[in-house]
């Protein structure tokens, strides 16, 4: 294997573990954990701690105290599209950022709002909807058994994608503290059809009105949250193309008080063609059972445990702006790795530098949050078992996501 390179290599023969297909998640009450090749319904307000007390909790107590986010990730060289919509209750939020590969631009759209106020939480993964709106920001989410139709409008960018479902999800449900619960669902979509529109008040937009200069026209996107007319002028728009790569994250539970968590995303191409995909977590999702597994062409890898290492902040104090390259010693690598001992045969060694930040800092007293996602380069290899197939993969300044949280709801 030439590990100088992102290169795969495939023996011939896997065996996957067969995995249940659920209904419904929670049933007498209580949740099931485990992870499953499919759930069809969270019906998280069945639910009943039998460890708070005897007496059934009030609907309208469960579903406040129910955290919900979705992160969708679109990667289209050269650009980078992240975005994501979530409520604690007390507060919801939306963000999306839109980077270039080549030219290191960073742009960032955001909204923090008290509650649930101008959004919506209904549903679940698979047949519901999210949205938020403020000012001129909206985003909104909806999700069917077979894809998820995304609508994304800014001062200045816009996104519209019809992205269709995977038939391998990731589905886990694990206990959080004494009470508590999260259910998680990650899964690649794959582009049906869509457009990215940047507005002339966009970074983004004049170097591509300048090399492109017949696609410039007069455009209008429709908000479809409320039906306004978001914008009017100036415009350049992109087909998303059906080789765009995209991940979904989509997460709702009961979780700790305090909760912290280091997460990993690459979504790629191989240089043999082959789509890859990888999600790695520390710090929620671990009792018992992992969120962690990699996607080859679509093919579902579960992983096992990893450690996040990362070094402290010695920048004397100074806190990186959004999209800004990180100074030394800030731009030292994380590391990622599975401890091998004895039980796997999977190899997971990983180095991320990262180069540009989303970052967010609230301390509101009860609620708080520390926010860092990373756009940055993996170098490593991670090795499947033999139980797998051995697949091996070598990534080489691979561009990916690594995301350190604190939250406190």
């Amino acid at each position: 294997m030439d590990r100088q390179n992102n290169t795969i290599k495939a023996p011939t023969k896997t065996r996957l573990p067969k995995l249940a297909h659920i209904d419904q998640l929670i049933v007498d009450g209580q949740p099931h954990f485990g992870v499953f090749a499919e759930v069809e319904r969270i019906n998280y307000l069945d639910y009943h701690s039998h460890l708070i007390s005897q007496k059934a909790v009030s609907q309208r107590r469960k579903q406040f105290k129910a955290n919900q986010f979705a992160f969708v990730q679109i990667v289209q060289p050269p650009y980078r599209i992240c975005m994501a919509i979530a409520t604690i209750k007390l507060a919801s939020t939306v963000f999306a950022y839109i980077y270039n590969e080549h030219t290191g631009e960073f742009e960032v759209v955001e909204a923090l709002q008290p509650l649930t106020h101008n959004s919506e939480f209904s549903g679940d993964h698979r047949q519901g909807r999210m949205s938020l709106k403020q000012g001129k920001l909206s985003l909104v989410l909806q999700f069917s058994e077979s894809g998820v139709q995304l609508d994304l409008v800014s001062k200045q960018f816009a996104v519209s994608a019809q992205l269709g479902r995977s038939d391998q999800p990731l589905a886990v449900c694990s206990p959080s503290g004494r009470r508590g619960w999260s259910f998680t669902q990650k899964e690649p979509l794959t582009v049906i059809g869509g457009t990215l529109t940047f507005f002339a008040d966009s970074k983004h937009y004049p170097k591509l009105a300048d090399t492109d200069s017949d696609n410039k026209t007069d455009n209008r996107v429709d908000n479809k949250l409320s039906g306004d007319k978001a914008q009017t002028g100036l415009s350049h728009s992109l087909p998303l193309k059906p080789h765009a790569l995209v991940n979904l994250d989509w997460t709702l539970g009961f979780m700790r008080h305090e909760t912290n968590w280091f997460w990993s995303c690459i979504t790629t191409e191989l240089p043999d063609g082959r789509t890859f995909m990888l999600n790695l977590s520390m710090g929620v999702n671990e009792t018992g059972v992992s969120e962690n597994a990699c996607w080859i062409d679509g093919q579902i890898y579960y992983l096992p445990p990893v450690l996040f290492s990362r070094q402290s902040d010695l920048t004397g104090g100074k806190q990186p702006k959004c999209g800004t390259s990180p100074d030394e010693p800030r731009a030292c690598a994380w590391q990622v790795s599975h401890l091998n001992l004895g039980w796997s045969d999977v190899e997971i060694e990983l180095s991320f530098t990262p180069i540009s930040v989303y970052k967010k800092m609230d301390n509101y007293g009860v609620i708080a949050s520390v926010f860092e996602q990373w756009i940055g380069t993996y170098c490593g290899h991670i090795k499947l078992s033999a139980a797998q197939g051995g697949h091996v993969v070598a990534l080489d300044n691979v561009m990916g996501l690594a995301e350190d949280h604190f939250a406190k709801w």
